[in-house]
Order: C-alpha cells, then sequence, then structure tokens
C-alpha cells in the first residue's frame, strides 16, 4: 500500500528542472524539497552542476549544497581537492558560506576548514577573496585564521578580514584590529576599513 508520503514525494527531475527556472523563489522550493525527499540522490547531482558555465545554475547549486548543512562538507572538501577548475573550487568554497551561514551553530569539520585555508593562497582570486567571506561567515570558529588574514598584506583580504572581524564578539577579534591600526605600515585603504570595523564594533556594545 502507498503511503501519503510516498505519494507526495515530488519528482527529483521536476525539481532539477524547477532549480534551472530564473525565478529565485522556485530554487529555493527545489532544492529545499531535494533536501527534504532526496537528500542522498540529490547532493551528488548538484555537485556535478557546480563546473555550469549556466551562472544563474552554478549559483542555484551553490545555494542548495548550503541547505545541506554539514553532510555536505566532505563531498565539497574532495571535490574542492580534486579539481582544476578554478570555477569548481570558488563554487565549493561560496557553498561553505552558504553553509555556515544557514547553520550557524554547526562546527566545520578539521577537512573543511583545511580547504578554507588551502582556498586563501589559490591561484584564482575569485577562490581567494571567496575563502575570506566564507571564513567571515564560519565566525568564532574562524578566528585565527581571520586575525591572521587581517595582519597579511593582501589589501583585498585585509579588508574582508577586518568587516568580518567585526561581527565576531571575542576580545581577540577587537585586539587584531586595534592593533592592524596602530602599525605605521598598514596601508591606508586597510586602516579606513579597520577604522570603521572598530566604529561597527563600538556602536554594536
Amino acid at each position: 500500500m502507498t503511503s501519503q508520503s510516498q505519494v507526495e514525494r515530488p519528482d527529483l527531475d521536476a525539481l532539477f528542472a524547477d532549480l534551472a527556472h530564473p525565478n529565485p523563489h522556485l530554487q529555493t522550493q527545489a532544492y529545499l524539497a531535494m533536501v527534504d525527499h532526496w537528500p542522498n540522490e540529490s547532493m551528488p547531482r548538484l555537485i556535478s552542476l557546480l563546473d555550469q558555465p549556466d551562472v544563474s545554475l552554478r549559483r542555484a547549486a551553490v545555494r542548495g549544497l548550503g541547505a545541506f548543512g554539514a553532510t555536505a562538507l566532505q563531498p565539497l572538501a574532495e571535490l574542492f581537492e580534486n579539481s582544476t577548475d578554478g570555477t569548481v573550487r570558488a563554487s565549493c568554497v561560496k557553498a561553505y558560506a552558504q553553509i555556515a551561514s544557514n547553520y550557524p551553530d554547526q562546527t566545520f569539520s578539521p577537512a573543511a576548514m583545511a580547504v578554507l585555508e588551502k582556498a586563501l593562497s589559490d591561484d584564482s582570486p575569485v577562490v581567494s577573496q571567496s575563502a575570506v567571506m566564507a571564513l567571515g561567515q564560519v565566525g568564532v570558529q574562524a578566528l585565527p585564521l581571520l586575525i591572521q588574514i587581517c595582519k597579511g598584506d593582501n589589501i583585498a583580504h585585509v579588508q574582508s578580514a577586518a568587516m568580518a572581524l567585526a561581527e565576531i564578539p571575542d576580545p581577540s577579534a577587537e585586539a587584531c584590529l586595534r592593533e592592524v591600526l596602530a602599525d605605521p605600515s598598514t596601508d591606508p585603504l586597510c586602516r579606513q576599513m579597520v577604522e570603521a570595523s572598530l566604529g561597527r564594533l563600538e556602536s554594536s556594545r
């Protein structure tokens, strides 16, 4: 006898057709239904879309993987490590940012954190900048890396790390920002961002 839940289970191919639709609301409904009804079958298909030349579909796949939470960390880590395609590696890192944003209480695995650290020095600037943004979403767990980045000499990374540190309520985040601000060798653009970040920290108290 067929249960009610089986009758209502949406068709997986139809969900992937909706994922390819330009309407973001339809895309969201599609990947949430994948998580609910077809988690084991849909995740590999979503991962296979990360090399898509269609930017809209690729972004939808990234958002979809972000809805899976911690179960997507390892498959994305493996894809990142094995891929020679900068677009794919950037998509993996962006999916990590989505996971961190959707599940702020979930701890990132050591393998996932290793991917983000490795991505910081990726040959592709899109990958490395995406890694800084993802670490900002990870938050407190990424604090040591964010402090290291904020004291580095990649201006774009320093600016992103400073913004991220302003959102982390930890004394070491503020101490890092003050140290960078006090350093006479800090780039003027970075100094401006650090000052703004400290201002945000102070106003949030």
